[in-house]
């Protein structure tokens, strides 16, 4: 017995070592199985964890956060997410528990509500290379590109670039003058006949034209119609020899009483320098008073004794000396040998030469008759001269005389007016397209009536010759009719196509700087008044619209050097009916004032970084250098998607793609708000929807249209229904 019990204890024991103890159970569970979150939701969703071994945690997408990624026991996550700003979005977050060889996993859903407002994606149709808009690049030939190196612009310098204009969208070119001239600007013509040699010779124009013309862009010259420059040969005739010059009736002349017709501008009348208006010999001058001031001075031949010294004197003659009169009872009076070459004037001070000091004639009233008194003036006082002199009237200034054109009733048949439309059909005849009329409000003294009149016979002289040249359509003429605001300058369309519609840019500045609710009605008046005012003559109405040009203040400067709002007044421009025209260098932000000199405004572009091709001598090297760096080139600007330049590249394109903005009519939206400037551009089938947000700040706006095809946009916008809400200085143009 006792040997078979040992016996089962060595097999029991045997059995015991060779058995291997039971490993024990993983355990896990999450709950809850899925969270959801709100668009905007900031609350933290919780995740309990049971499990008897170790864990980790992770979420498949960035927009999920975790405060933890992993632990050991039972624990919790705390799951936030990001505000969602587009469409639904679900996804997971991946569990994982693990205890020795034992491993579980578990996932839970992740889910968030769409966002109210859905981002504005634009898709623009391709554009064709089809260019349907009617954009026009205002350029300075001195100034916009040298291609010879002597810092002066011209003609071989602009076809070097017609690249850059084409890439611009623009279909013509206005060149500042080109005629010889006197000064930089050139709108002192001494030539209508040539071009100023500095430039380049009549083959680089016609080239330049050629090649414009294969990239579908247009030439328009700046006409000086109003006057020529003081060295034309046909004033140098004039002042040769007044009476018998063949030129003499090219110019508004007088020997006597000036025309009240010759009035207006700036100028004045300026004397030829003809006649014996000085004098030698003793004379007597006799000043009489009326309420404490100079009325009349009457001087008389005499042998009289000179008057001698005079103590504290008040009056004095001048003859390029002061002479001091004496006090009598009726006024003062003097006695003196007089030695002058021009004439005098009366004086009642000796050092100030303000008007209310210096007394002399009133224009077309300058000479004195011995023995007869001459009432005096202090409103622009003319020299009071001793004999008969011819004087011209000029409307800017002495080296600008105005050109005669008759009586405007009979204007087509002056020798001014048969020369100009000569000189004009001689460049059309070249391939010149069309012309841009200079101070056009002068050539009747500011007459609207009269000049429409003699516009109107210029216009179709000039357009016979354009159609002559082989052309079906009517030459393009835009004249330069700044008076008075858009109700005079909107008279000008009884004798033109097109002026420039000065009081826009008013309306363009306050819009992209937050008072944008009346653009849209502004600029369908200005439209609808031309058009009235044009009636049924052709070729019909054509608005002319832009910023500033090179008689105006820039406009980056005027909005502060901002680059949004100058992107937006870009989009605004653009996206608005009539003909647009932008000024050189404006694509490039250029800035400057007319305070410091006229050339400040009319800047070279600088194509590249280092400035080598800079043609700052067209402009007597008057530049900004704390404008004109690198940073500012064209060379840099191309290399930034960003830049102001890119945008004018790419709101350009989107003109020429649709035609309702190219030739579309305006009309108004429903969509009010004061920041809020909108409108509808329609053209046969096709209808776009433009709106901007000229505030600093986010709007949101009701619209009643359909958003779902955007084909442009600047800055930001979302939708939400049917509501649109668009970032600061932000613009969309939605197709319908």
């Amino acid at each position: 017995m006792k040997r078979f019990f040992y016996a089962i204890l060595a097999a029991l024991a045997v059995i015991a070592c060779e058995t291997k103890p039971q490993e024990e159970q993983l355990s896990f569970s999450v709950t809850p199985s899925s969270v959801s979150f709100k668009a905007s939701d900031g609350s933290a969703k919780l995740l309990n964890i049971s499990t008897n071994g170790n864990w980790s945690v992770s979420a498949t997408d960035n927009w999920i956060h975790l405060d933890k990624t992993s632990g050991t026991g039972n624990g919790a996550v705390t799951v936030t997410v990001d505000e969602n700003g587009g469409e639904a979005r679900q996804s997971s977050i991946r569990l994982q528990a693990t205890k020795g060889s034992k491993e579980l996993s578990s996932t839970v859903s992740v889910s968030q509500e769409e966002s109210g407002n859905h981002p504005v994606v634009p898709s623009p149709a391709a554009f064709d290379g089809n260019k349907r808009a009617s954009t026009t690049y205002q350029l300075l030939v001195y100034s916009f590109a040298d291609s010879n190196g002597d810092g002066v612009g011209d003609f071989n310098g602009i076809a070097s670039k017609l690249d850059y204009l084409d890439g611009l969208g623009v279909t013509a070119l206005w060149l500042s003058p080109a005629h010889p001239t006197s000064s930089y600007h050139g709108y002192d013509v001494n030539d209508y006949n040539a071009l100023n040699p500095a430039f380049g010779t009549e083959a680089d124009f016609k080239s330049l034209i050629d090649k414009a013309h294969e990239k579908g862009i247009k030439i328009y010259m700046d006409f000086v119609l109003n006057h020529s420059g003081a060295n034309h040969p046909w004033f140098k005739s004039v002042k040769e020899d007044p009476k018998n010059s063949p030129y003499r009736d090219y110019y508004v002349l007088s020997t006597g009483d000036y025309p009240s017709s010759a009035t207006g501008g700036m100028g004045g009348w300026h004397s030829l320098g003809d006649g014996n208006i000085g004098y030698d010999g003793r004379l007597k001058f006799e000043v009489t008073f009326s309420g404490g001031k100079p009325a009349r001075v009457t001087v008389t031949q005499t042998t009289e004794a000179p008057t001698g010294n005079v103590s504290n004197p008040k009056v004095w003659i001048y003859t390029g000396d002061n002479l001091p009169m004496k006090e009598t009872d009726g006024g003062y009076e003097l006695v003196a040998d007089i030695h002058t070459s021009w004439g005098f004037l009366v004086r009642t001070s000796t050092t100030s030469w303000d008007n209310n000091t210096k007394w002399g004639a009133a224009a077309g009233k300058t000479a004195i008759t011995f023995g007869q008194p001459l009432s005096l003036t202090s409103n622009d006082p003319q020299d009071i001269v001793f004999g008969e002199t011819t004087s011209y009237y000029a409307s800017f200034d002495g080296s600008m005389p105005d050109l005669n054109y008759g009586k405007p009733s009979e204007c087509q048949h002056s020798a001014a007016f048969k020369a100009t439309v000569e000189s004009a059909a001689k460049w059309v005849n070249m391939g010149v397209d069309g012309f841009r009329l200079d101070a056009v409000v002068w050539v009747y003294g500011a007459s609207a009536t009269d000049n429409a009149r003699f516009l109107k016979q210029w216009y179709s002289a000039v357009n016979e010759a354009y159609k002559a040249a082989g052309h079906a359509d009517d030459i393009f003429m835009v004249g330069e009719a700044w008076y008075n605001g858009h109700g005079e300058e909107a008279k000008y369309y009884q004798g033109l196509p097109s002026c420039f519609e000065f009081d826009y840019w008013g309306k363009l500045k306050n819009a992209v700087n937050g008072t944008a609710s009346g653009y849209a009605s502004a600029v369908m008046g200005f439209i609808a008044d031309h058009a009235a005012q044009r009636g049924s003559t052709a070729p019909a109405a054509i608005t002319s619209f832009h910023m500033t040009n090179h008689d105006q203040d820039r406009a980056a400067g005027e909005l502060g050097k901002d680059l949004a709002k100058e992107k937006q007044a870009a989009a605004m421009l653009l996206t608005t009916p009539g003909k647009p025209f932008i000024y050189q260098g404006e694509e490039l932000g250029y800035w400057g004032t007319k305070s410091g000199g006229d050339e400040y405004v009319r800047t070279p572009i600088l194509w590249d970084k280092a400035g080598k091709d800079c043609a700052k001598k067209g402009v007597n090297n008057k530049v900004d250098n704390s404008m004109l760096k690198a940073g500012i080139s064209v060379e840099a600007q191309l290399e930034d998607e960003n830049s102001l330049l890119a945008f004018y590249q790419s709101w350009s394109r989107l003109r020429n793609t649709y035609p309702a903005l190219a030739t579309g009519e305006m009309t108004k939206t429903s969509i009010s708000g004061s920041t809020i400037a909108s409108w509808y551009m329609s053209t046969g089938e096709q209808k776009l929807l433009v709106i901007h947000n000229g505030a600093g700040t986010e709007k949101t706006v009701s619209v009643s249209d359909s958003m779902a095809k955007p084909v442009a946009l600047l800055g930001t916008a979302t939708t939400s229904g049917n509501e649109l809400t668009l970032g600061a200085h932000s613009s969309v143009v939605f197709e319908l």
